[in-house]
């Protein structure tokens, strides 16, 4: 057999040899309904700036492996950057919790009155079986630039099951809860 021939041979032995794990990509979505405003009324608040640290800004689900190292999964991610569905999801979770219209569309931007900012510095699962959320948020009047309100929220979450998809369900859980104490400021 010729060297090409052989390279082929081994490339294709390879391949079949060990097939990849199946990826599993997750939502974050809300089952909470947006409180809508009335027809002549806009939208005063919205959300503005969402930044999340550094290690989770990845597709990879993270998991704490010991107190200083963390391991990102290949196989179970988000279906979508963190800083992009975390605008809507707190849009919705605050908007249920205070009652009242938030927007999260950026275009609607100019007319907000008043603008939240988040902040999220862990969002990942614990050696020890639970969810981790370390987070703060600022309200900020637009018009006179001012800060409102501040706050910080350190929590975690015991894991309702194993896997990934339960370490999704606690972190869903944690970042409804901020959602809530971000609400009780506006």
């Amino acid at each position: 057999m010729s060297k090409p021939a052989l390279i082929l041979l081994a490339a294709l032995c390879t391949s079949c040899a060990g097939q990849s794990p199946e990826v599993t990509e997750f939502l974050l979505r809300t089952d909470a309904s947006p409180v809508r405003p009335a027809p002549d009324a806009a939208t005063d608040v919205g959300i503005g700036i969402v930044t999340v640290a550094s290690y989770i800004d990845d597709l990879g689900l993270v998991m704490e492996s010991d107190q200083e190292a963390m391991q990102t999964a290949r196989y179970n991610r988000w279906a979508e950057p963190l800083r992009e569905s975390l605008r809507d999801f707190f849009a919705r979770e605050i908007s249920t919790a205070a009652g009242r219209a938030v927007g999260s569309r950026r275009l609607t931007e100019d007319n907000w009155k008043t603008r939240i900012n988040i902040h999220i510095d862990q969002l990942h699962g614990t050696s020890d079986g639970r969810a981790k959320l370390v987070a703060s948020w600022s309200v900020i009047d637009t018009e006179s630039r001012t800060v409102l309100a501040t706050g910080e929220s350190a929590n975690a979450e015991p894991l309702a099951g194993e896997g990934y998809p339960a370490l999704v369900a606690s972190q869903k859980t944690l970042l409804r809860q901020l959602a809530e104490k971000i609400a009780a400021t506006l």
